[in-house]
């Protein structure tokens, strides 16, 4: 690890921070949703989703991106994917992070370890936030097809650990692409939602998995390209998992 463990500590704490407040955001927002949020003002989510970029200094969603294309295969007979379908999808993202965390945590120790399990502990808090939006969308379980692909890697470390191994440091890699890889899922989703309140809900999650990919750049001893990989806007492109630079595909992980 590149950084002192009181500077880790520091910053997952800030992160903390923002995640707590993130996730008021979310409540309030969703407490529109239940009360009938398609009224709710367009100008309203812009502002809001304004802050929650700025909160996190190292995400920037804007125009001009790919769009959510490939969605069409998720939504099936329907012909369309719905904003509760995305929340349902978000969830089992967010639930695989949390299995891929506890799978990794043998191979910790520390304060990494415990900057690990706090990060979990946010990924649980958004699973749990985005199933009470999704409804009858809702998809309480580990996504399985993300579970699948990130399985080998995480039998790699443990073989590792087994061996004697100290693989801090590929775990800290392979928990900042997902992190990215979560932000980016997200920054595709803005391009495709309706309503505004699913939206600035969505807005204010998608910057604590951007800081938390920072962090464990940090913790990494990368610099500012590894910080913004994909340059001056979060990428809104998706794959099969096996591009970093681009999100979880609906269409692949159904």
């Amino acid at each position: 690890m590149q950084i002192s463990a009181k500077e880790l500590r520091h910053m997952a704490s800030d992160v903390d921070d923002m995640h707590h407040q993130a996730m008021r955001t979310f409540t309030e927002e969703a407490a529109e949703l239940h009360l009938g949020a398609a009224q709710a003002s367009r100008r309203r989510f812009l502002r809001k989703a304004g802050v929650a970029g700025a909160s996190g200094a190292l995400l920037s969603v804007g125009g001009g991106l790919v769009p959510f294309s490939r969605l069409v295969g998720v939504a099936g007979a329907q012909g369309a994917l719905t904003d509760t379908a995305i929340a349902g999808f978000a969830q089992s993202v967010e639930l695989a992070a949390v299995a891929a965390y506890e799978a990794a945590a043998p191979a910790l120790s520390g304060d990494v370890l415990a900057v690990a399990q706090l990060f979990l502990s946010h990924h649980q808090d958004h699973a749990d936030a985005f199933g009470a939006v999704a409804g009858d969308d809702a998809r309480p379980e580990p996504n399985p097809a993300l579970v699948e692909a990130v399985t080998p890697t995480l039998q790699a470390v443990g073989e590792a650990v087994a061996a004697g191994q100290d693989v801090t440091t590929d775990v800290l890699a392979f928990a900042k692409v997902v992190e990215n890889q979560a932000a980016y899922t997200y920054a595709a989703a803005l391009t495709l939602l309706t309503d505004p309140a699913y939206a600035a809900a969505t807005s204010t999650i998608l910057p604590i998995e951007a800081q938390h990919a920072t962090v464990l750049s940090l913790a990494l001893g990368e610099g500012p390209e590894q910080w913004f990989p994909t340059g001056a806007f979060e990428s809104a492109a998706l794959g099969d998992g096996t591009d970093p630079l681009a999100g979880f595909d609906p269409a692949v992980f159904a």
